[in-house]
């Protein structure tokens, strides 16, 4: 792998950037949600099945997802650009749930189908680049793309699944 000299997604500026900018941006969209501005539903209409999918995805993701960067990170600890790669990595994931518990209380339910979606497609650059940081033994490697395998995955459950959860039938069926 080639070595990034200066990583762009996980340096400080851009995350501060992006944090700011997705909270902003789904504190807007919550409240627009909420007041009836944005014609999306407040909670998302799973049917049974795509409820009982969606409890089994949000496990899987607390282990890919969460517990696997967190164990690779305590393992990885000596190497510092993967320590600074990994920590930033958790500490998104950190405040998308965070924003996802307040906000969804705040505003609307459906609101965490839009933070999962901004947020998801932030980790992806993440990993990319996190990927292409250093040489990493095989077993980190596959780990990486595990996680990044699985994000890729939940990009396309939120699109095909979630997204059109929100969407109101009447918006549906003139799409």
């Amino acid at each position: 792998m080639n070595i990034i000299s200066t990583p762009v997604a996980n340096h400080g500026l851009t995350l501060v950037s992006f944090l700011v900018i997705a909270t902003l941006l789904s504190m807007g969209l919550g409240w627009s949600i909420k007041v009836g501005n944005l014609p999306l539903r407040t909670v998302m209409a799973y049917s049974e099945r795509e409820s009982q999918f969606i409890q089994v995805w949000v496990k899987i993701a607390l282990l890919i997802g969460v517990i696997v960067p967190f164990v690779m990170l305590i393992t990885l600890w000596d190497q510092l650009i993967v320590r600074q790669f990994l920590g930033s990595y958790l500490g998104v994931v950190a405040v998308q749930l965070a924003c996802e518990v307040s906000f969804s209380r705040w505003f609307v339910k459906s609101i965490v189908v839009i933070i999962g979606t901004i947020y998801t497609i932030f980790r992806l650059w993440q990993l990319w680049e996190g990927l292409h940081l250093t040489k990493y033994a095989q077993p980190e490697l596959g780990l990486l793309w595990l996680i990044l395998l699985f994000w890729v995955g939940n990009l396309i459950m939120l699109f095909f699944m979630a997204i059109p959860s929100i969407v109101p039938e009447s918006q549906q069926k003139s799409t």
